[in-house]
This record gives structure tokens, sequence and C-alpha cells, in this order.
């Protein structure tokens, strides 16, 4: 349950430094998000103060002034090297940044204390107690900073903007710093040649924390994970090949940094972004030794999800990303929730511009949640807003008053139940895997075709690490759900025991991935070969030749498995070469499907993300997760008008035994077509077509929907309606219409399945009498159901 909310701030807003216009500013903020602080616990107020420079450059005194944050744009736009000689209306903010209003103030160390103090005492008024965050920021963005890009280049390691400078852009955790005989607050005898950069930002982070009155310290932009913490490049990965040498190394000097900066600053929380990517995308490219950080640094909260999908819609990163970050956690941590309301820096807000007001990076990620050491869901406990102000410094009712809502819907909705589909992420064995530094190529693809496969619309909203496995199969929370994982779970012997007894007992797995195990090939009827394949490939895919093209960096190698002999209960949906690809198989009473599995994607010299291939040459495999979900009882297909049209984002997950499925449809000239276990969803307040047993819909851009009705009929139309309760004695009805013949199961709210009254036909209220056809309760899916059968006309579900 989300108990802590964080506003983060900059000091735009705060531009008359007289104590009533400090205290303007503070009542505005505490009225316009009142209806979020009044359910919370802790409230912390974030500063975006400058870029971290005023922690760097603190030297004790308050009467000291600093460079704060009062630009649009980039304020160190050196790091792109030579910049045309145009005048600066006709540059972009990233090469000429602009000052957010005419005369802004000075500040001092002292004049932001003081804002901080009245912040205090004004929440304090309205007996409100707050934490107050400083931010510390690698990169060249929010203001002028000497010491990073003048005076001390030596910690700018990383090329993270892809600039032709020689300047680097964004300082390295594990850099050094050379001799600098400048006295700074927790140095005043200046920088000794070789001081580690974690020594340095951790004993002036508690000197100018405890000065000023900030209680926690926030690392942003992937600080502290590595060296290039944006793109899919880093300290072993060039974009082409993987060094394999120098993992243990790298690893060394991350977590030193961690070791250095905790040791000069030992209590106080910090708080952190984290990358834009995943657990096994860092680790492959920058070896992150996330395990040893969450198991080992005290204090430190995981990172939210990344705020870049709504810079560049990559909502599969977003999702994947943060369900890898979350699947094992610092010890007893949450997690936080992270939502993109303004940007202070860059003349937009994404609620009102790059949403349009819509709320799927809301509901989307709001329904993801993970299953802890005890096999029980749990969601974040932490909920983010960057920021309340804008570039201009100004803070509009109009956010808070239509994004509040849509979070409160979201926390009401949220899973309290595995979803549908679970991921089981291997997030000890890609530590190990990586650490030896013998199958990168592996734990590269992994995270990368999961990223793609939820942007071709694979729903997923359940994690669970190996190693709370055990937990969750013990306490039944996955007993009926689809267990998705990258082959290399099988890395941990008693993880696929334990999935090869799942499937045997009844369960539903789907596998990507290289395939070494010997256990896993008998599982799945494989075969190794020595004559492996890799390139531009002819594919044969349910009865069509496509080409594919199989980068072994990119996708765990080559493929080099080939379908046994006298397999029982085995399908092969795709081969390439009479190499096989795709296949679902019969195992026990259960169900493994398994895709090999492609990175359909090119990686540009200096290029911060891949670039997909054109769908219009080459098949995209990812698409194949949602095709072998669909054989495994959850259909989502989707008409689209052209095969380069994006996909939409469908996640799913399970309230009061209710499904929630949350959407972006980002081109509304998309159809999508339902079928699930329980037959054809029919969300409430909707109307579909039914056609082949699957449901029709045209979904807006975004929405959440709920449905507790699945009906099982050929075709047809069929609406589902909130119906008034009509008598004190009902909390609810739901009024479902247009059935012919149907089986129709509902899923009740727990703890009601046997007072769930089924009238069909109804006439008028109280609905006392009439046909209440025979109620069956089902237990064979995730969750329980109540089905009535041969039902034509209207049926009233009242409970």
């Amino acid at each position: 349950m989300i108990s802590n909310v964080t506003l983060e701030i900059s000091l735009k807003p705060f531009y008359e430094l007289t104590d009533s216009g400090i205290r303007s500013v503070c009542e505005k903020l505490y009225f316009q998000w009142l209806p979020l602080i009044r359910e919370m616990e802790i409230i912390s107020i974030m500063f975006w103060t400058a870029d971290g420079s005023e922690i760097l450059e603190y030297r004790g005194n308050l009467s000291d002034t600093f460079e704060w944050a009062k630009y649009i744009g980039v304020a160190n736009p050196e790091v792109y090297g030579n910049i045309a000689d145009l005048p600066t209306e006709q540059l972009s903010i990233h090469h000429a940044p602009r000052l957010y209003r005419d005369n802004p103030p000075e500040y001092t160390y002292g004049d932001l204390k003081h804002v901080l103090t009245i912040l205090r005492e004004v929440f304090a008024s309205h007996g409100r107690t707050i934490r107050l965050g400083a931010t510390f920021d690698p990169g060249p963005e929010f203001a002028k900073s000497p010491f990073k890009y003048k005076n001390h280049q030596e910690i700018c390691l990383a090329d993270t903007l892809g600039q032709d400078s020689e300047l680097k852009s964004f300082v390295c955790c594990y850099a050094t710093l050379k001799a600098d005989p400048t006295p700074y607050a927790g140095f005043p005898d200046g920088i000794e040649e070789g001081t580690t950069f974690g020594k340095f930002l951790g004993r002036q982070t508690k000197h100018f924390c405890e000065d000023l009155g900030f209680d926690y310290i926030w690392l942003s932009n992937g600080f502290g994970f590595g060296l290039e913490t944006w793109g899919v490049t880093g300290a072993v990965f060039d974009g082409e090949k993987f060094d394999n040498t120098s993992c243990q190394d790298v690893k060394d000097k991350i977590f030193r940094f961690w070791t250095d900066f905790r040791k000069e600053l030992p209590d106080m929380p910090v708080e952190n972004r984290g990358t834009n990517l995943s657990t096994g995308m860092d680790l492959a490219s920058d070896v992150v030794p996330l395990r040893e950080i969450y198991a080992e640094v005290p204090g430190i909260a995981p990172p939210p999800n990344s705020p870049w999908a709504a810079l560049n819609g990559d909502f599969g990163m977003e999702l994947a990303g943060w369900m890898s970050h979350i699947a094992e956690l610092p010890k007893g941590s949450g997690y936080p929730f992270r939502f993109y309301t303004h940007d202070p820096w860059f003349i937009n807000s994404p609620w009102l511009d790059r949403y349009g007001r819509n709320p799927h990076d809301i509901y989307m990620p709001m329904t993801i949640t993970r299953l802890d050491k005890y096999g029980k869901t749990m969601g974040p406990d932490h909920i983010e807003f960057l920021t309340v102000d804008d570039s201009l410094g100004r803070m509009p009712d109009q956010v808070p008053d239509e994004v509040i809502p849509h979070v409160k819907v979201a926390m009401k909705n949220a899973p309290d139940a595995a979803g549908p589909v679970i991921w089981l992420y291997p997030f000890n064995e890609y530590h190990d895997m990586t650490f030896s530094g013998e199958s990168l190529e592996e734990v590269f693809f992994g995270d990368w075709f999961m990223r793609s496969a939820i942007n071709a619309g694979f729903q997923m909203n359940t994690v669970v690490s190996t190693g709370n496995f055990k937990a969750a199969l013990d306490s039944g929370s996955c007993s009926n759900n689809v267990i998705t994982a990258p082959t290399a779970v099988s890395n941990s012997p008693e993880t696929l025991e334990l999935l090869i007894d799942f499937i045997a007992n009844g369960g539903k797995a789907l596998l990507y991935g290289p395939v070494s195990n010997d256990k896993l090939k008998g599982l799945l009827g494989l075969e190794t070969v020595a004559d492996s394949v890799s390139g531009d490939l002819e594919a044969f895919i349910e009865g069509k030749t496509v080409k594919i093209k199989h980068n072994p960096s990119y996708s765990g190698g080559e493929i080099d498995t080939v379908s046994a002999t006298d397999v029982t209960g085995l399908e092969i949906i795709g081969s390439v070469q009479e190499k096989t690809i795709v296949l679902i198989r019969e195992y026990g009473s259960g169900q493994v499907a398994w895709v090999r599995g492609t990175n359909s994607f090119t990686i540009g010299i200096g290029g911060r993300y891949p670039e997909m291939l054109d769908p219009k040459e080459w098949f995209h495999p990812e698409t194949l997760m949602r095709t072998l979900l669909g054989k495994l009882g959850y259909v989502c297909n989707f008409d689209k008008y052209s095969i380069d049209q994006q996909d939409p984002v469908v996640v799913t997950g399970y309230n009061q035994n209710a499904l929630f499925m949350s959407t972006y449809v980002p081109d509304l000239n998309t159809a999508q077509w339902f079928r699930f276990p329980e037959g054809a969803p029919v969300f409430l307040q909707t109307e579909t077509m039914i056609k082949d047993g699957k449901s029709l819909y045209h979904l807006p851009k975004a929405s959440q929907l709920e449905c507790r009705v699945f009906v099982d009929m050929p075709d047809g139309p069929v609406k589902c309606r909130e119906f008034c309760p009509t008598t004190p004695e009902v909390t609810r009805r739901i009024e479902i219409s247009g059935l012919k013949n149907a089986t129709v199961r509902f899923r009740p709210v727990p703890g009601q399945e046997k007072s769930t009254q089924i009238l069909a036909n109804p006439g008028g209220a109280p609905f006392l009498k009439g046909d209440f056809p025979k109620q069956t309760l089902e237990n064979g899916f995730a969750g329980q159901v109540v089905t009535v059968r041969n039902i034509t006309g209207t049926l009233l579900i009242s409970w």
C-alpha cells in the first residue's frame, strides 16, 4: 500500500525570496496536492536545486552564492563540442540554454536553507511533518558546473550524450579526483590526488545536508550504477562485442564507490533513479552489481520505473526494466513508483503534452506487482512526482487536479494477487553469469527480448525472482497462472526442478532463449547440433515463410537446436534451416512453450538505444511471445492496417478477483481481439462483438478496464453495464445482454462466491423471482469463477 508521496520541485517557483513570497509557494504546493497528501503517512519534498555541483562546491559558508537550475535547456552546452555560429534563438536549447525568466534571483546557501525552513513551517502549520531531499545529477543539463567541466574534467568519463567533443558529458561513479588545493566543507585542506569520487561526494553530502537541513539524498540519472547508464553500450560492451575479461574489475570499481560513499555518509537514506535499462541489460553492458548493492549497502532504496517512456514511448523498456529491478529488493525495503508530470528543464510537461492527458503511464506501471519471500503480492509503497513545477516555474492547478484522481483509481485497483502471466526472473543467475565473464551475450539477450515482447503486446504484470519461486509455489500464488522465464533460470538446478514439476502437474510455462541444459532439452524435446546458424535467415513459422536477422551477439549465441525424435506431445511451430525455433509441448498434465528468440534490432556506433529492424522486411520473433501465450489460453490479437503500425501495450492483473486490463494504444486504427481461459472477456461498461469465440474492442489511447464476466459463445454482439443496486441488501449489480446459448463465467469478489446471485432475463426490482440458472463454482483458473451454461438473453449478476 502506498504510504509515502514525494513531490519533486525546483527553485524556479521561489523567485521572490521574501518570507511572504516563499510562504505563498509552499501553501500552494500543500493545497494543490492535499487530496493525495491526506492519505499518506510520509510526505517528502525533493529539491532539484541545481545539478549537484552545489554539493561538490560547498565550502561550509552559508553566505556563498551557488549556480542553480535557472535555465531552460542544457546549462553546459560545451559538452556537445563545436556549435554552429547562429543567434541564440536559432539554436536548440541543448546548445543554447535560456534563463527561465528575466532577472532570476541569485541564491546563497543561506537563502536555500531559509526556503527549506519556511517549507517545514508551512506543512507543520497543517499538522504534517515532511522529509526534505537533496539531489545529485552526473550530467551537464541543469546548472552551470565549473567543477565538472572545467576544474575536474577527470571525473567525467561517460559519453552519455554522444557528443563529438573531447569533453565527456557524464560523471562516472568510480572516477578519481586530481589534487586540488581549494578548501571544501569536507576537505578544508583541499583534495588529495587520487581521492575517490565516492569518498568526496559522500563527505560533501554529509556537510551540505546537515548544514542546510536535508534529510536524504537522491542520486539521479543512473549515477552509482555504471559508466553509460542511459544506453545499450557500456564498460564491457561496445555495441558489437563483449569484453569478458574485465567484468570482475568493473564490478569491484562500482562497488567501491558505494563502499567509499557509505563510509562517509553512513546513516542518511539514499534514494536513486537507477538507469533507464534493466538488471540484465546493466549487467551485460556495465557489470552493475545490483545484487551486492541491495544486499550490502545500508539504507538504499531500489530505483523506480524509468521516466524515459514518456520521452520515447518505450513502455516495454520501462515495465521490463522496473520489474527486473524489483524482482529482489534491499532487506526491509519497499519500492517506489514515479510519474512524470512536468519537466522543469526542457519546456515540456509530459502530462499535458507527451501523454496528452492520458493516464496509461499511471495505470500500466501501477498494475505491476512482485511476489515476495512469502510468495505474496507486494506493490509499491511510495509514489514520486517529477515535478510539481514546469520549466517556467509555474505550478498549474490543472495537473494535480487531473492526475490525482487517476492515481487514486490505480491505487484502489492495485493487484492483490499474481496476474495471469508471471515473469520468473533469474536475478541471482544473471549476476553469476556476468561475473564469471562467460555468458554476457545470453544475459544481454534476455531482458532486451522481453522489452520488445511487451512492446509487441505481450501481457505480464507480476515478477518473482528465482529465489522467491518456491515460496510462491508453496503459497499457491501461481498455481493456475502462466510462468514465463528466460532459459537462464536453468542455471539454478532447484529452480529448474520446481519448474518441471510445476508443468508436469498441470502448470503452463512459456520459455525463451538458448538451451544448453540437458534437463531443459529433455523438457522441450530438443537436441543440440554442431552446424549452428546465424545472420540473415529464412524461417518457416505457422505456415508462412519470413526473414529474420539473428545476430548472435545480441541474441545469446547462434541457433543450434533441433527437435529430438520420438518426443510425445510436441508441436513444432517454427523452424529455420531445419533448426527448431518455436514449439509447444504437452508435458505431464501441463504445457510448455518455447521460442529461441532473436533481438530484431541494430546498434549504431554511439547509439543510445537499439533501432528495431524494418518490420516490412524482417519478421520480429519477439511477437511470438504473444502468439505462444495465445496457445496457452491468453489470446491477444491485433488487426492493423500495416505491419509497421505500432502495437498496443497490454498489462493485465487481478484485484478482488476481477481482471483489470491497463492499455496503451499508440495508433487508434487498431482493433484488439481477446480470449482468456474463462472465455471472451466482456469489460464493464462496454459493448463488444464476439466472433470465433473472441471479443473485439477498439480501445482508446489509454484505458483501465474491469472484467468479471467472460462469455463462451461463437459470435454475436454482447453488452456489459453497471446496474444500480436498487435494494440496500445488494452492494453491486452487473447486467450482461445479447447472449446466445452461452456459457458465462463470472469472477466473484472473494468471500462472495456462494452469495452471488445470477438471474436470467430479469423482470423488475427487487429481482427476487425468475429464472435462476444452476451455478457451478469452478477452481481451474487463476481465481475462482461462478459458471452458468446455456444462457440466451440477459443476465443480472448481483452480490
